[in-house]
């Protein structure tokens, strides 16, 4: 009986060690990571395989979506992800595209990446909806907070393109800050104003978040095209809280959370390369 436990014990620890020999550890949380899309073919689709493929640590990715690889500016070269928003759609199912990668824990993180909206871009529902808009990538933490679900104990931080009057008089396209963290003023995020911005235009975002600590305040920056836009001081850490800083938000849609939020017509964007760094940059 002894001997028959010896021999169980030992081919148990031999299996766990083989397994731990033959973990890959290229998929160990990154604390710097890039994705460029060069090595894939123009008008390939990018789903699960090709998002676990540029981020090995691919936390989750929501299908079908819908995304494809696309040589931008046309004969460059140059690879870009194109999401795509059939008409009416929002939000979820076939519709843009959403994942998330794990990134090493950090207090401090910087990613950056250009966006392209096309010359007949829908900021809004057919450009003349009062309000509208939807999300691009950015950063989270602790308890990853979105969807109008609040968290004490999390933050998130992403761009959002926007047409509405909520910072001006007259309705006007741009871009905001949308800021879910402990002590968020409103159910689906706090809104901060980054930039106007307009269809047919190229824009590099570089997003920057600081936690600091349970007594001095994080930072929250963005930058458009090299320039500080916004920089926005918040107490993200609460007291006795330690959590950090360990996701890519690949969020990328329509939304809003009903279809007054959806495109009129056929809609695709284009995402440059991307780079995530604990290192500011």
């Amino acid at each position: 009986m002894f001997r028959r436990f010896l021999s169980t014990a030992f081919v148990a620890c031999t299996g766990l060690l083989s397994y731990l020999s033959a973990a890959d550890t290229s998929a160990l949380p990154p604390a710097t990571w890039s994705v460029d899309y060069s090595h894939w073919k123009d008008g390939q689709r990018y789903a699960t395989a090709e998002a676990k493929a540029d981020w090995p640590t691919l936390v989750w990715f929501e299908k079908p979506g819908d995304a494809y690889i696309r040589e931008f500016p046309a004969g460059s070269g140059h690879k870009w992800l194109e999401p795509r928003f059939k008409a009416g759609t929002h939000t979820r199912g076939a519709h843009g595209c959403k994942f998330a990668a794990e990134l090493a824990p950090s207090a401090n993180y910087t990613v950056e990446y250009a966006v392209h909206f096309p010359a007949v871009w829908e900021f809004s529902q057919n450009n003349t909806q009062p309000y509208g808009g939807g999300k691009l990538p950015g950063l989270s933490g602790g308890s990853h907070p979105s969807g109008g679900l609040g968290k004490p104990d999390g933050m998130s931080a992403r761009p959002m393109w926007r047409r509405d009057n909520r910072f001006s008089a007259e309705i006007q396209n741009y871009l905001e800050l949308y800021l879910y963290w402990p002590k968020q003023s409103e159910k689906y995020g706090d809104r901060f104003f980054v930039q106007q911005v307009e269809a047919g235009h190229t824009y590099r975002i570089k997003l920057q978040v600081e936690l600091g600590t349970p007594e001095t305040d994080g930072t929250v920056r963005i930058w458009i095209d090299g320039t500080l836009r916004l920089e926005k001081n918040v107490r993200l850490l609460q007291p006795g809280q330690n959590w950090k800083l360990t996701h890519y938000m690949h969020n990328v849609f329509y939304g809003g959370n009903d279809p007054t939020w959806a495109p009129a017509h056929d809609q695709h964007l284009l995402l440059g390369p991307v780079k995530v760094s604990a290192t500011p940059f």
